[in-house]
């Protein structure tokens, strides 16, 4: 597997049968996901949180998603975790509004935001450097 960050120069690329460009997941095959932010208004521990993330791995398996992360410190003021599709392809815009908007609603969250779709096999960069989406920074 090639290192982390690494892509294929558009010379290379055009080299790469559409074999290799899947095994790689380049080219047509790149797939994407987002990360997510989201801080409570309070500090979440044990039960609360088992119920909350709980709910939210409910609706991400509904829409055929999976989120890694969300972990943390307990009891947790805030958390991160970064969304993909479960199988092959990535998120739609759709289902990232539908995970920020499902989060607005929840009376344990302050504030969520999410980032714009980056590689989800070369091109994830810390929150901090992700660009942010910025309609979605304030609560509901």
């Amino acid at each position: 597997m090639p290192p982390p960050n690494w892509k294929p120069s558009r010379g290379r690329l055009r080299r790469l049968n559409r074999r290799q460009r899947k095994r790689l997941h380049v080219g047509e095959f790149t797939e994407t996901g987002f990360e997510i932010r989201i801080e409570f208004v309070a500090p979440l521990a044990d039960e609360a949180l088992d119920r909350f993330t709980t709910n939210l791995l409910e609706l991400a398996g509904v829409r055929r998603l999976l989120i890694g992360g969300l972990g943390g410190r307990l009891p947790l003021t805030r958390t991160e975790g970064f969304v993909v599709r479960d199988g092959r392809g990535s998120p739609s815009e759709e289902d990232r509004r539908a995970i920020v908007d499902w989060l607005r609603t929840q009376p344990e969250v302050a504030s969520v935001s999410s980032s714009d779709p980056v590689d989800a096999w070369y091109g994830w960069a810390p929150a901090a450097a992700a660009p942010t989406d910025p309609t979605a920074e304030a609560a509901g």
